[in-house]
Order: C-alpha cells, then structure tokens, then sequence
C-alpha cells in the first residue's frame, strides 16, 4: 500500500467519502491528492511525487504558492494579532483598490467566498427591483446554493425560443425555488428577449459569468454583452457579472474591462485573495446603499474581512496593476495554448483548447472552434473518456490537471505568475508524450 493509499483508508473512517470537500475528490486517482507541500508552480505529494500545477487551487492560487509577498502580508497580519470581526484602516484601503480597478465598483462589501457573494448580490437585486425572478445561463456556476443553482451540470429540456427547464445541480432542493429562476441559453439574445417579456414586471437581475471558465472557456460572443445591457438598463433589471474565476485573469479590471461593459454589480473571489478566503461584491452605490447598516438587506459574518486575507488582496491588487503583469500573462497563455493545439494536430486527436488569460479549457472532441460559444454543441460532442485518460497521463507524467467528475463539458484549467517560461516549454515537451500515449486505443479486456 501506498502512502496515498494509507492516508485515504485513513479518512474514510473520519470523513466523508475521506476528504473535507466532495470537489477535492479526483475521479481519475479514486481519492484526493494528499500533498506535502506546495511553492511556487510545483505540488509535491506526500510521497515526493512533483508536479507542475494547472489546477491552482481551483483557481484561487493565481500567484502561485508561497509568495515571497504574500508571506510578507500574511506575517504583517501576525504581528498585528490576526484578528477578525473588526474594521482596520487596511479594510477601506482594499475598497479603495477595488473601486479604482473595477470598472463597475462604487462601493464595495467584503465577504469569504464566491458562493456568499453571489447569493448576497442576487437578495441586493430583489431589495432594489421589488421582483422575485432571476434569468441565469445554462452551464453558468454561481456557487452552491439554492437560489441559482441550476442546470451548470445537467442539460435541461429547451423549448423552441431558449428557454430551459430548471434542473437542480444537487439533490435537496426544494422544487419551489425552481419557480424563481429562469434558465436560458447563452449567446441567444432572443432567447433573453423572449424570456424577459413572459416575465414581464417579474425580473429582478441576469446573472451571468462573462466567461464562463467553468465551462472550460465558454466566452459571450462579440456584441452580445452590450445587448443584454440594453435590455437590463430598458426593463429596470440588475445586471450582474459573476466574475468569482475571471476577475484579474486577463485585465486588472476583469471582464468587464476586457469586454468594454459594466454590470450594475459585480462578484468577485479566488484571485482576489491570492490563496485566502475572501471575496467581494462590488457595484453602483445607489444599489449597494441597500446594504446594512444603511439599508436593510443582510450581508454580513463573523469572518467576513478577516485581517489576514484583507492584507493579502492588497498585495494581489498591488501586482495585477505593476507594468508588464499582463504582457507576462499573455506571452506564456500564447505559447502555451499555441502549443496544445499543436499536440492536437500532430498526434491527429480530435479537439483544441481555449483560454482567455490564465485560465483554459481543453476540449477533447470538439473540433469546430465555433462551437465553444454553444455549450449544448460542445455537451454533445465532449470526449469525457479522452479527457480523463488525458488527465491520467497528465498525472503519470507529472502534470497535474484536476479531474471534475463526469462533467458534460471540460473544466477549468490555469496557470499562476509562478510559472515561467521553462515551465510552459517542460509541459508542452510532457504533452507530447501524453498525447502520444492516449493517441494509442486502449487494449481490450477479455
């Protein structure tokens, strides 16, 4: 038995399915990853195995691990006491930062997850509109909770103008909540045309994810924001921008500086901290006002703000404005995903990758590029099987891509500013043996 082995028969016995969060499970290994420790692009395992990273923490670990100053930041908030549940003058400093960076933030709300935030932003759309529903995209994340958790893992009945019918992503969910969401498909203004004149007076926000990175790379087609825009600002609708996974991957100020649109709230996380819990719902004051104290829509926690991941997001937000940052980011994205979709065609294996930034998608089965603006095209055609011996090889040849679960489209995959240059070019020499070696069909078991 291995030690891996040993660790997991070991937490079965305390936790369930031996792991603190059903998302650490890894399909492909049969258990979690048990690591050693983690610095910089690498993961080193409990049995001293080293990869190089391209799962960073679900994205959270955009600098890497152990940054020299992030470390600095976090051993500031030590000394300080690393209290929580109070304000400091480091708190505004961090409001401050983000309402300079964000197109779309005139006031700012700290919180611990992107989970948090969004059901936070979705009350605050209610408070300011008077009106129940939400319109919400197909594949679409927003976090794990009822009020919009629908249809990310599971394709729904559509009916002739882009309507979906709501499926919940989990088991316990009341039917009733499904009442108050409407699914409909991306990309498809007059399906968001159709959808907002049914429900007509009904409508208090569209959430979207502008890119929607937990659909591998699932991007708005040219145009189609500043439509929807139009529509929200003609019919009194909050517009909000999920931007938990791609705030900071390609602009300072995100998606909607990259797009060259402005939601009326935006939700932010992962990258925000660098590592640490903390996430942020920034937007228009006149919205945001709604909040308590001055208003009365609850948002709120005991560790909301804490002061270590407070001092944190001040160092991230202080390097994603430095120049040079994104230049670094775009050099490496392109040879990367240049060099991915080189294996492809080498080794004659159907499909390509797609990123924005530092986030991507690999999309085994999907030949045609234009499907990825239509996930119901790419649910289709989505080679799960190629994908999951792609991550095993990954692995076994010290690579490591996280394996989802049974997911109808890819997953997000990324790289941090840790990795430099001779990072990219050792994995794309690994790749090449990867895809050699899935290239060749499995022998059969008789």
């Amino acid at each position: 038995m291995s030690k891996l082995n040993d660790l997991y028969n070991s937490a079965k016995k305390y936790l369930i399915g031996g792991t603190t969060a059903g998302g650490r499970y890894h399909p492909v290994l049969g258990q979690p990853l048990y690591l050693k420790r983690a610095s910089g692009s690498r993961l080193y395992d409990v049995e001293g195995n080293e990869y190089i990273d391209y799962h960073n923490s679900a994205g959270s670990a955009f600098f890497g691990y152990d940054h020299p100053r992030l470390r600095k930041a976090i051993e500031k908030s030590v000394g300080m006491g690393f209290f929580l549940n109070f304000e400091t003058e480091y708190h505004q400093q961090l409001a401050k930062m983000l309402c300079e960076i964000i197109p779309s933030a005139e006031r700012v709300r700290l919180s611990n997850t992107g989970t948090e935030v969004t059901m936070a932003a979705i009350r605050l759309a209610r408070n300011y509109t008077g009106r129940d529903k939400i319109i919400k995209f197909e594949g679409h994340f927003h976090g794990m909770h009822e009020l919009v958790w629908y249809n990310h893992s599971n394709v729904g009945e559509m009916d002739e103008y882009g309507e979906v019918k709501p499926l919940p992503d989990s088991t316990g969910m009341p039917e009733a909540l499904a009442d108050l969401v409407v699914v409909i498909q991306f990309n498809n203004i007059e399906a968001l045309e159709h959808s907002i004149k049914k429900y007509k007076g009904e409508v208090a926000a569209v959430i979207m994810e502008p890119i929607s990175f937990n659909c591998g790379c699932y991007p708005a087609k040219k145009g189609y924001l500043e439509k929807v825009r139009k529509i929200c600002d003609q019919q009194g609708i909050v517009l909000i921008f999920d931007e938990v996974i791609s705030g900071f991957r390609m602009r300072p100020g995100s998606a909607q500086e990259y797009y060259g649109v402005r939601p009326d709230l935006t939700t932010l996380g992962k990258a925000l901290g660098g590592g640490f819990a903390i996430a942020a719902l920034a937007g228009k004051e006149e919205i945001m006002k709604g909040l308590n104290p001055e208003g009365r829509t609850v948002m709120s926690g005991t560790y909301t703000g804490s002061l270590m991941p407070v001092l944190a997001s001040i160092e991230c937000l202080k390097m994603v404005k430095e120049p040079g940052f994104y230049e670094q980011i775009e050099r490496k994205a392109n040879v990367l995903y240049t060099g991915i979709n080189e294996c492809f065609q080498n080794y004659n294996i159907p499909g390509h990758v797609r990123g924005v930034g530092a986030r991507f998608g690999v999309f085994f089965g999907v030949e045609n590029e234009e499907d990825d603006f239509d996930w119901r095209k790419v649910a289709k055609k989505f080679d799960l099987k190629m994908s999951k011996r792609f991550i095993r090889e990954c692995l076994n040849h010290g690579l490591y891509f996280h394996d989802y679960g049974n997911s109808p489209v890819p997953m997000h995959n990324g790289f941090s500013t840790a990795h430099s240059m001779e990072d990219i070019e050792i994995t794309l020499d690994r790749l090449q043996k990867v895809f050699k070696k899935i290239k060749k069909p499995l022998k059969a078991a008789f």
